[in-house]
């Protein structure tokens, strides 16, 4: 006579094989989810330091700085060497959209017109929900301030 499995012995390794696929599909869905959560985390405090690395480095590489505030916010308008599309010696401009309450950084190789843009520029959104946007300057001294959720700030000293 053969050996072989009887029914009930290969009902019972299905049933068991069935409870340890649900439990790991359960655990990989748990996984995927804290995954997302944790890249949203981070992506959302990278962003955050990347913007005021970009906005440290133009005004710190520039070699003229405009600084016309009305209200809560302030239009900055550079000629730097800080460029984010490998061009020399940009105009950039950062402001807040009114539309889109949102910072928002012009980069372009001619001066820039607001009124007549172009075909030649570059526009990123930095940060939304901006509540204030200021700069102030005296002395060499510049302090960054800007409002959204949390406020964050700093202060940076420009020898010439």
């Amino acid at each position: 006579m053969k050996r072989s499995f009887t029914l009930i012995e290969l009902l019972i390794s299905v049933v068991i094989l069935s409870i340890l696929f649900l439990a790991l599909s359960n655990v990989i869905a748990y996984l995927s989810n804290s995954s997302e959560f944790i890249k949203k985390k981070y992506f959302s405090i990278k962003d955050e330091k990347i913007y005021l690395k970009v906005l440290y480095y133009d005004i710190l590489n520039a070699d003229e700085v405009g600084i016309k505030s009305s209200g809560n916010y302030t239009v900055l308008r550079l000629h730097t060497k800080n460029s984010l599309y490998s061009i020399s010696m940009p105009y950039v401009m950062w402001y807040v959209s009114k539309k889109e309450n949102s910072l928002m950084r012009l980069e372009s190789p001619q001066k820039i017109n607001i009124q007549n843009l172009g075909e030649n520029f570059y526009l990123d959104k930095f940060a939304q929900n901006v509540k204030i946007f200021k700069i102030y300057k005296k002395d060499g001294k510049y302090f960054v301030y800007v409002k959204t959720k949390k406020p964050v700030y700093f202060e940076m000293y420009k020898g010439f």
